[in-house]
């Protein structure tokens, strides 16, 4: 009888997680929707947007005093050159998907793909 038990609950579980995982995919896939632009804030408010399809490079200055270099190429935006200390931004890497966002704190930079 405990055998015929724990198969049950082992039925029970993995179907369960395939369900999630069918479930998961079908969000996945719906969800995606192509990135049209980059969208810059400093503090929170936008002050500046480019499409994600066109070559661009634009300096980001912060209003105090810090400075990042934004490269928009190939559909990808990342920061190449920054002010900041930890350089963290830098090695964020390449964001080109919708959602994707490149932070520098110590500037109070987001950049967002939207």
């Amino acid at each position: 009888m405990k055998e015929n038990k724990k198969r049950n609950e082992f039925i029970l579980i993995g179907g369960l997680l395939l369900a999630a995982a069918v479930f998961y995919g079908i969000f996945r896939l719906s969800a995606r929707e192509p990135a049209v632009y980059v969208d810059i804030s400093i503090d929170g408010q936008t002050i500046r947007e480019f499409p994600l399809d066109q070559d661009t490079e634009y300096v980001i200055e912060s209003e105090k005093g810090g400075i990042n270099r934004l490269v928009i190429e190939d559909g990808a935006a990342r920061i190449t050159e920054a002010s900041c200390p930890d350089k963290l931004c830098i090695s964020q890497g390449s964001a080109s998907e919708r959602g994707q966002t490149i932070v520098c704190l110590p500037n109070r930079v987001v950049i967002t793909i939207k």
